[in-house]
């Protein structure tokens, strides 16, 4: 008997309909059918309001008892539905109620914000649907859900950037840039082989599935600014490069060969991408801009040690020295 009262379960009461009759004398929500059982889901214009008022209320004190990641740029709530955006990468709409549990997060929306000119990255519906269903799974075995939520979105979000960065400089290579510039995909140096399981970025399959099985997100380096004679041999090039690549930490970071200075701020050149607009070439021609100011500064530097130049603060002025008419003689015969 002892054991049977542990699985005994009393039932749900339906406290709320009980009242209503008690109170009215009626009962708005029976059925004028058999057919219409199941089909009266939407609360009535009187009931919205305290309802989505006490919703908002449980997602509040959800949101207290969960460790918010930092990156998330904006955590609000309206109607009984949090939003929380991550700039320049992904907003999600959330709400309480997974399959029935009032506990856990139930996500409504996705939407992601990493795009190009044309505009942010459009997932299909089917895609979307698969992605917030495996989420929202691991979110409810979680203890930190919105870490979970975060890690997936912002690791899918960083390989949207590299495959649009790569894709973008291809056409590049392939147009007005063809002689100008060339790429290389690098691995990711960060990582050993033997590196694997949850430390995978996030990715979805041709079937909309996750897939994290080992895969690496590999990086890119761009070289301008050829050398003719080393263009055949990547080795030897000695010519300036800029490496885009996701790190250990899954940011995006774009570096220059070399220690190039902003020529509008005279301070180290910020090559970084926008990730809602990422554009390739805009961040090829700041390089070469920073590059050229740099190496302009370094011949003006040279200059100034020389005691042999006149200068003034603002003016270069060179001079060589003076050639005696016989020793030109000498040496043109």
């Amino acid at each position: 008997m002892h054991e049977g009262l542990q699985q005994a379960r009393a039932p749900i009461f339906d406290v709320s309909s009980a009242i209503e009759v008690i109170h009215t004398g009626s009962y708005r929500r029976l059925p004028k059918s058999v057919e219409e059982i199941g089909t009266q889901n939407t609360l009535f214009q009187d009931e919205r309001k305290p309802t989505l008022k006490k919703l908002s209320t449980l997602v509040r004190a959800k949101l207290l008892e969960t460790l918010v990641p930092k990156e998330m740029s904006e955590v609000s709530v309206t109607d009984g539905i949090a939003n929380v955006q991550v700039d320049g990468e992904f907003k999600v709409l959330l709400t309480l109620g997974y399959r029935g549990h009032f506990s856990l997060w139930r996500i409504l929306h996705i939407e992601l914000l990493v795009g190009e000119n044309t505009g942010p990255i459009k997932l299909e519906e089917t895609r979307r649907y698969v992605l917030g269903d495996d989420i929202e799974r691991r979110m409810a075995v979680a203890d930190n859900p919105l870490t979970i939520l975060y890690t997936i979105l912002h690791e899918l979000c960083i390989s949207f950037v590299m495959d649009t960065v790569i894709r973008q400089t291809n056409v590049l290579r392939q147009g007005r840039w063809k002689e100008a510039i060339k790429s290389e995909l690098v691995s990711d140096s960060h990582r050993s082989a033997g590196q694997g399981g949850n430390n995978a970025p996030t990715q979805l399959g041709q079937d909309g599935e996750l897939d994290s099985s080992g895969f690496r997100i590999p990086g890119l380096k761009i070289n301008y600014w050829l050398d003719e004679r080393n263009s055949g041999s990547a080795e030897s090039d000695s010519s300036p490069f800029i490496k885009v690549e996701a790190l250990q930490d899954m940011q995006i970071k774009c570096q220059h060969s070399s220690f190039v200075l902003d020529p509008l701020t005279d301070k180290e050149a910020d090559l970084s991408l926008d990730l809602s607009c990422i554009d390739v070439e805009a961040i090829i021609l700041k390089a070469i801009a920073c590059n050229r100011h740099t190496r302009l500064l370094e011949i003006q530097r040279e200059l100034k040690k020389n005691t042999r130049i006149s200068l003034s603060p603002t003016d270069v002025v060179l001079k060589r020295k003076e050639v005696h008419m016989d020793v030109l003689q000498k040496v043109l015969i």
